[in-house]
């Protein structure tokens, strides 16, 4: 049986993006506090459980503070499964309908793993993704060139993985590249997706603050 799960963070949400979704009713919902809005994710769709009434009275431009709520396992079940990185990336829920959403706020939410820029992008461990420098630089230089010209583009979301760490925290999956080069260029709004993973005990979001700290 599954539960009701919720993201670790807000996200602040375009409203006109919001009201394209269809309406449904979840009980469970109301107990979520400090946002306006609440969205329900699966494979196949997103639909808004929580704030469509509030919504119609703003304006369509406003950014509105949203949780994310999707179905997974128990955390009994949930932590298991996040100790072992084959299935849990096989138990991602992938949903890329994307949302336009405030960078400066995505920023705040601390989802990175790591910065990257002109001196470290495209350089990756796994030797089955390593390209040479120039084309490292070629790529970097390209994707700048585009942001700084034409904006953000909706084709290209970044990811955001709902309780990726440790299974009871946000992080972002795809787009720290572009995330160096909004801030850089001083990008207002950028379009993310939003994918899920099990959720595992609250206990280990002590892990997490700790690592905040560092």
């Amino acid at each position: 049986m599954k539960v009701l799960c919720f993201s670790s963070n807000y996200y602040f949400i375009k409203v006109c993006d919001l009201l394209k979704l269809e309406s449904v009713k979840i009980d469970k919902c109301k107990d979520v506090k400090d946002c306006e809005a609440v969205i329900l994710v699966d494979e196949n769709s997103c639909k808004i459980c929580m704030g469509y009434d509030l919504l119609l009275a703003k304006n369509s431009d406003d950014f509105v503070k949203t949780k994310v709520a999707y179905y997974s396992y128990p955390a009994f079940i949930g932590f298991f499964i996040t100790l072992i990185k084959p299935i849990k990336r096989k138990l991602y829920v992938k949903n890329n309908q994307s949302f336009r959403v405030r960078f400066d706020k995505l920023l705040e939410a601390n989802l990175t793993r790591g910065e990257r820029n002109r001196e470290n992008a495209y350089q990756w461990t796994n030797k089955k993704w390593q390209i040479s420098k120039e084309e490292a630089n070629k790529r970097y230089n390209d994707l700048y060139n585009s942001l700084k010209t034409h904006g953000y583009s909706e084709k290209s979301p970044m990811i955001v993985m709902i309780n990726r760490k440790f299974g009871v925290k946000d992080q972002i999956l795809q787009g720290h590249h572009r995330i160096g080069i909004c801030k850089e260029v001083g990008i207002k709004e950028v379009n993310i997706c939003f994918w899920t993973a099990p959720i595992s005990f609250k206990i280990f979001n002590l892990f997490v603050k700790k690592e905040l700290k560092k």
